[in-house]
């Protein structure tokens, strides 16, 4: 027996098998959600706390009490040291006024020298630490001081140091003056830079030299200078030309000494030395 379909009997055979395959497709999915890649856990970033700020009559404290011969004066210089920097870089550095009357209420004349060795010695490690000098970094690390920044800038240290200079021109401040009186000439041989090494006062004119292995800072507000940098010095012989040795002070660090400051050393001991030519006498404090 033949059978026949006629074309919509076929059309809903079709239709019927489509909806079969489609229910299948579904009922084999159901309930199932596309697997999705585990995501790594992201750690909460470490809540990082602000240091309090450093405190200015602090740093002077600290400043004041490293004065060299004293017990740990080392330690001590290299931890004021390393507060000072991180002091330099707060937006709220104080003025000199206020370093001023610090040291009015805080340092008695006679220990005016003190606090200028002190000081002079700290911004001597101060220097170091930012050339990454090892053993000023070793003394630090001894101290027990660690340094808020990786870097500084050292501008804001200049500017800082010259806001601190009181601690220097207290010196001048308590100091009678007194007039030069000529001396001969003495022994050139002995004007070395060696024989430089101290604190030189000249009474007449106001005027401080530090010397150190590391540089010279002078001290002289007359011609703006408050012993913020450490300049490079030398002897000069002129004996050659019959003159005297000149002390030359590269305060422009032009690196060869172009019209540097210059003292014409008539001569030198361990109490003083003088420039007739310059009518200057510097007594040696230290």
């Amino acid at each position: 027996m033949a059978f026949s379909y006629d074309h919509a009997e076929v059309i809903n055979v079709k239709r019927i098998w489509a909806i079969l395959a489609v229910t299948a497709l579904l009922l084999t999915g159901c309930g199932q959600q596309p697997e999705q890649s585990a995501q790594p856990v992201q750690p909460e970033p470490p809540v990082v706390e602000d240091q309090p700020a450093l405190v200015l009559t602090e740093l002077l404290e600290d400043i004041y009490g490293t004065a060299p011969g004293t017990a740990g004066s080392s330690l001590k210089a290299a931890r004021a040291a390393g507060e000072f920097l991180d002091w330099s870089q707060q937006t709220d550095t104080a003025s000199g006024d206020a370093v001023r009357q610090w040291v009015e209420e805080n340092v008695p004349a006679e220990n005016a020298l003190e606090l200028v060795l002190a000081w002079n010695e700290v911004l001597t490690q101060a220097d170091a630490l930012l050339r990454g000098d090892e053993i000023a970094s070793g003394s630090l690390s001894d101290a027990g001081y660690a340094m808020r920044q990786n870097s500084y800038d050292t501008e804001l240290v200049t500017q800082a140091a010259l806001e601190l200079s009181p601690l220097f021109t207290q010196l001048l401040d308590r100091t009678e003056p007194a007039p030069y009186q000529w001396e001969a000439p003495g022994d050139y041989s002995e004007v070395t830079e060696a024989a430089f090494d101290g604190a030189w006062l000249n009474r007449g004119a106001d005027t401080l030299l530090l010397f150190s292995g590391t540089g010279c800072r002078v001290v002289d507000p007359a011609l703006g200078w408050y012993g913020e940098t450490a300049y490079a010095f030398r002897i000069r012989d002129r004996s050659s030309m019959g003159y005297c040795p000149a002390l030359e002070i590269d305060f422009r660090e032009s690196g060869n000494f172009d019209a540097p400051l210059a003292y014409y050393v008539s001569g030198i001991d361990s109490t003083h030395f003088w420039c007739s030519t310059g009518s200057e006498s510097f007594q040696k404090l230290a």
